[in-house]
């Protein structure tokens, strides 16, 4: 983390700052105005995966465990690197890292009309489980649930 306590790369900003509207939860506006605290209260239930390659970071993934399920949160891959396979390894870490960590399935939740990130997530296993939700609170566009299950 750089000394002005907001993260480089795809984790941070660059990739708020790179993404449509309504890719992440949390907009570049309100990203931008956080302090080292809230950087690291932000990153301290994730386990983060970077995608790298000569020029620098080119996408991210996290894994993170809150009440309940393992959920895979915060996916984003830069526009000239879609399409390489990159989205595929960095969802097989989070998968990974969900089964090694001994949890029956991994959950997440994807914005309605993202269809090349539900093609993703399809592709790797995961199914809608009939569950929605608003994006954000008084927000009117909607995201689905989709759960891999890790064990038989």
């Amino acid at each position: 983390m750089p000394r002005n306590g907001k993260p480089r790369g795809p984790s941070g900003l660059d990739a708020l700052a790179g993404s449509p509207p309504g890719t992440f939860s949390t907009t570049f506006a309100e990203a931008s105005t956080w302090d080292e605290q809230r950087w690291r209260e932000w990153a301290a239930p994730r386990t983060l995966f970077v995608a790298e390659n000569d020029t620098g970071p080119i996408g991210s993934a996290a894994g993170w465990l809150a009440d309940g399920p393992a959920e895979l949160v915060s996916m984003w891959v830069n526009p000239v690197a879609r399409g390489s396979g990159v989205s595929d390894r960095l969802v097989r870490a989070v998968i990974d890292w969900a089964r090694t960590g001994g949890h029956p399935s991994l959950g997440l939740w994807v914005l309605d009309g993202n269809h090349h990130a539900e093609n993703l997530y399809r592709r790797n296993g995961f199914r809608r489980t009939g569950r929605s939700q608003p994006c954000r609170p008084g927000d009117p566009r909607v995201e689905n649930e989709m759960v891999l299950r890790l064990t038989p």
